[in-house]
């Protein structure tokens, strides 16, 4: 990969997260700060509740944080108004969610063309086709969620994040409910699409096999990142 290709996606910096709760404020971030590039996979691991989602939600303009910076594709998003912030999940931001989050009675085609309509982009059926039949699961394009495995709707999943070719790729426990055979493939998979389609990526996990595929590990403690 050339210098040219290799730019900021992700800056993070400072980052504080407080959550305002009955027995007090929960200060999940305390002065997190991250960057990633293009082209580079960048591995969060933490036990569940320390943070991870919310440095993802963070990431995807989906929350606020308290205090610090964000800045995606050269924007700074911290204290942009919403149109902007949605702006930049339709037009730069992929996800990947831990349980799915497809429409039931939508067929796999159509929950991957999902991903274009929410980013306002025209459904590009040979695009759509293309990108089945690369995750081997082409044959299944006018199936029901129901009729699919854990690791088809994985792969369904990351197929819809990955369609409007996002400048940022979120992905959330991605292999949390994969055996691992499946989980195997979903590795490759997200691999592949980086080769292939040269996002930033941020996975949240406390799956250690996901370490084979990162370019970096960090770890989530007392609400900062650790090399």
């Amino acid at each position: 990969m050339t210098n040219s290709q290799r730019h900021d996606v992700l800056r993070m910096s400072e980052l504080h997260k407080e959550f305002r709760e009955p027995a007090g404020v929960l200060h999940v971030l305390k002065g997190l700060s991250l960057t990633v590039q293009r082209g580079e996979i960048a591995m969060i691991m933490g036990p569940s509740g320390s943070g991870k989602t919310t440095v993802l939600q963070i990431a995807g303009c989906m929350i606020r944080a308290t205090r610090g910076s964000v800045q995606i594709a050269g924007n700074d998003v911290s204290r942009a108004s919403e149109r902007l912030r949605l702006e930049m999940r339709r037009n730069h931001i992929g996800f990947v969610f831990q349980s799915f989050h497809l429409v039931d009675a939508l067929s796999v085609y159509d929950n991957v063309a999902l991903g274009l309509r929410l980013r306002r982009h025209p459904i590009d059926r040979k695009r759509i086709l293309e990108m089945l039949e690369r995750l081997g699961i082409l044959s299944k394009a006018r199936k029901l969620p129901r009729d699919l495995s854990g690791g088809e709707k994985q792969r369904v999943a990351i197929a819809r994040g990955l369609v409007g070719e996002p400048d940022l790729l979120l992905a959330d426990e991605p292999t949390s409910q994969l055996d691992s055979h499946s989980a195997e493939v979903v590795m490759e998979l997200l691999r592949q699409a980086v080769r292939q389609y040269n996002p930033a990526v941020v996975l949240a996990t406390h799956d250690p096999r996901l370490s084979c595929i990162a370019d970096r590990q960090l770890r989530l403690q007392n609400g900062v990142c650790h090399a």
